[in-house]
């Protein structure tokens, strides 16, 4: 998402929920918002919290004036503009919201729409749905270790899921597949069934298709009969397959099979891991405000914040790349471990895109600790930071592995690899409703789950 865009955006709704936007503002937030999927979701949240907060201070102003009958009110037809000008703009922009969420009204969590036909050989991690055969299923979250289970909807959708897999079931006909692979089958004139991924979404047309989730949220696509209709996240790109075709769903773009560079099958003689507990590296997360820093130690928090921005915080990694073989670095990946920060709530924070920005170090560096660093304006900072990747984690994730792996954080360890390399981590996507979720990572001092790692393979 571009920064400076989302930067306008923020500017131009809160002018306009203030009620003191032009006709060419509103004009041009409408066009902001419309192009982004989860800037029409912000919008829709912010509006619905100011209405309400209007409202009650109507309430409280009328209330005030019935008791007193000589107070006057002052500031009653802003308000009301305000409403006029919020709730106007959130009925244009819904339209189109729930166009990409089709979760925007969620099925009844009581409600079930769904079997667990057959399990073979499954071994389950933390699921929120029963997990025996012949179980109904409602709305829920499964995450299968090991095996094989299949699904059949009450519309006669079948649904194969092989382990290790992540599934959230959304409604009868909206699907969430984090990782691993799943096979979809439609009845005959069944259309619209959606699968979403970190990547993209895929609407079945009446077909039966594959989609696999790899690690680094890629997802690969095969169309066995029918057709399926592609859509790239990021940048609205679309693709119809068809029959016997394929595809890869990229953060970015959509790629024909052979246009898409699979790793080397040799990546494995030839990779190196780099710690951030290794040699002058470290890591540790920064707050805005220092004087109210507070949190656990063993991981790495990131937050971002509309309102109470002193509590916004951001990760600075350090990976020491001095002692690594003077040979050119042919494909890098920085892996990250997501684990429950236990602060906030997740249901209160939407899908949150991350940015990754890098630079190098000169040899010597001053050592990572909370009581060194600073809090870093990317925004305004001139001090060779360049924007590496984004990276996406859904509504309610709090226990996944993230792979970043891009074309320009090759270019900067290639460019560095006998140097110091610096990452900061920061969330692009603010807090609207207050008291959402602050996410975390495993740091290097975490007991039991690994810290920061950059995998380079030369």
């Amino acid at each position: 998402m571009n920064d400076s865009n989302q930067n306008r955006f923020l500017k131009l709704r809160d002018v306009a929920l203030d009620g003191r936007a032009t006709q060419e503002e509103i004009r041009e937030l409408e066009s902001i918002a419309k192009a982004s999927p989860e800037r029409l979701r912000e919008f829709a949240e912010a509006a619905a919290i100011h209405g309400e907060l209007c409202l009650l201070g109507i309430e409280a102003r009328e209330q005030q004036r019935t008791a007193n009958p000589v107070t006057r009110e002052t500031k009653g037809s802003r308000t009301w503009r305000s409403i006029t000008w919020a709730m106007a703009l959130a009925s244009s922009v819904l339209v189109a919201t729930a166009l990409w969420n089709r979760n925007a009204n969620p099925a009844d969590p009581n409600e079930t729409f769904a079997v667990l036909e057959t399990t073979v050989e499954c071994l389950w991690q933390t699921s929120t749905v029963p997990l025996a055969e012949g179980q109904r299923l409602g709305v829920g979250h499964l995450r299968l270790a090991s095996g094989f289970a299949s699904l059949r909807f009450d519309n006669e959708t079948q649904l194969d899921l092989e382990g290790p897999a992540d599934l959230q079931i959304l409604d009868p006909m909206h699907c969430r597949l984090a990782s691993g692979t799943a096979v979809v089958t439609v009845r005959d004139g069944l259309r619209g069934f959606v699968v979403d991924t970190p990547t993209g979404r895929l609407t079945d047309q009446g077909t039966s298709f594959g989609v696999s989730v790899k690690s680094d949220g890629a997802s690969v696509v095969e169309v066995f009969d029918g057709r399926v209709d592609l859509e790239v996240r990021e940048t609205g790109e679309t693709r119809s397959l068809t029959q016997q075709t394929s595809a890869w769903l990229l953060s970015q773009q959509i790629l024909s099979p052979n246009e898409y560079r699979l790793p080397s099958t040799n990546d494995a003689r030839r990779l190196t891991q780099i710690f951030t507990s290794q040699g002058d590296g470290g890591d540790v997360w920064i707050q805005r405000d220092p004087e109210n820093r507070k949190g656990p130690e063993d991981l790495l928090l990131v937050k971002k914040s509309d309102e109470l921005i002193e509590f916004d915080r951001q990760i600075l990694l350090r990976f020491d790349f001095r002692g690594l073989a003077d040979q050119p670095i042919e494909r890098a990946a920085l892996q990250l471990t997501a684990v429950p920060s236990g602060i906030g709530f997740a249901s209160r924070t939407p899908d949150s895109t991350f940015s990754v920005y890098g630079r190098s170090l000169p040899n010597e560096a001053t050592p990572l600790s909370p009581d060194t660093v600073r809090w870093l304006d990317l925004e305004t900072e001139t001090s060779g930071w360049s924007l590496v990747d984004r990276f996406v984690i859904p509504k309610g994730s709090q226990s996944e592995s993230h792979t970043i792996e891009s074309a320009s954080l090759n270019d900067l360890v290639n460019q560095h690899r006998s140097d110091i390399i610096e990452l900061v981590i920061v969330r692009d996507t603010p807090e609207t409703m207050g008291g959402g979720l602050v996410h975390a990572f495993a740091s290097s001092r975490h007991e039991s789950i690994p810290g920061p790692t950059l995998r380079v393979w030369q």
